[in-house]
């Protein structure tokens, strides 16, 4: 959840290299490439999909609770809980090399790092365990987990769909780096990139962009570019300087036309562009090193062993 600012992952195996380790594994499925704005807050469609599950799930149990059976809310609540913190730790196993050089980012559920494959086994691993040790609740909780697991799965494949279709092409725009020197957006085809939309005044992007740079080091073989929003190059300068980062790339975007382009409606927003110069990818809030790593599955080509 970040604020808002007005304006997919493949489960297909490939080799990451990211901070210096190779890994080969199926990428897990992490954050989105949409977001939706309510008033000043911006919720991903991850988060939306869920919620949507939830109240389907609900609102199937309180219809049947009205009606004379048990009611399974309080087992629902726990079923859902067990399944997300099982997701979690299977994301985090998945990534562990990454997660081990920031072990608090475990913890950091921001980052988007799930696996809900896992999450939706784990909550009817609970959710049977629970009928089985109350057989009041069992049909109550199954109707309820059905339909809400229906209706979560249906979310995610409209967003699924709309998000194949909208593959969009690097924009046909002129920007200026730190040194004022021209830069032309089509120029970036040819190799995959990672562009971060940032502010100075973000936190979240403050606090991801040690991440960012570590990884512009690590992997040359994948562009990284840090495209301001909205700010004088004065600012972005003065900010690199005092925070000590060297980094590649950095683009001053004044009218924040990339946000524009993209749809990005809060910071930080990370594009990940394969080698044609399309879209395929893009995280909305922090990256750790791990989601990082599971989003550059979808554009890294596979490197030689």
């Amino acid at each position: 959840m970040n604020r808002s600012v007005s304006g997919q992952v493949d489960t297909s195996a490939v080799r990451v290299t990211t901070c210096g380790a190779s890994l080969w594994r199926a990428a897990p499925i992490t954050g989105d490439s949409y977001g939706v704005s309510i008033g000043p807050l911006l919720f991903s469609t991850a988060v939306l999909t869920l919620l949507f599950g939830i109240v389907a799930g609900m609102g199937t149990n309180a219809f049947l609770t009205r009606r004379g059976y048990a009611d399974a809310g309080n087992a629902l609540f726990v079923a859902l809980a067990c399944g997300l913190l099982l997701a979690r730790a299977a994301f985090v196993a998945a990534w562990w090399p990454q997660y081990l050089q920031q072990p608090l980012s475990m913890l950091n559920i921001r980052d988007g790092g799930f696996d809900p494959l896992v999450g939706v086994l784990g909550m009817l691993l609970f959710a049977a365990l629970i009928g089985w040790r109350r057989p009041p609740l069992r049909r109550s909780l199954a109707a309820a987990f059905v339909v809400g697991t229906l209706a979560w799965g249906l979310g995610r494949l409209t967003v699924q769909t709309l998000r194949t279709g909208a593959s969009q092409p690097l924009p046909t725009l002129v920007l200026h780096d730190v040194d004022g020197h021209k830069v032309t957006l089509q120029n970036l085809r040819g190799q995959p990139t990672v562009i971060n939309l940032w502010a100075t005044w973000c936190g979240p992007c403050r606090r991801e962009m040690p991440v960012l740079a570590a990884a512009q080091k690590a992997m040359p073989h994948i562009r990284f570019v840090f495209a301001d929003q909205g700010e004088a190059t004065a600012a972005v300068r003065r900010y690199l300087a005092q925070e000590r980062l060297r980094l590649d790339h950095v683009l001053i975007d004044p009218n924040m036309d990339l946000s524009k382009w993209y749809g990005a409606r809060g910071y930080p927003t990370t594009l990940f562009i394969d080698a044609d110069g399309l879209l395929r990818d893009t995280q909305i809030g922090e990256l750790s090193q791990a989601t990082l790593a599971a989003h550059l599955a979808r554009i890294a080509r596979p490197a030689s062993r």
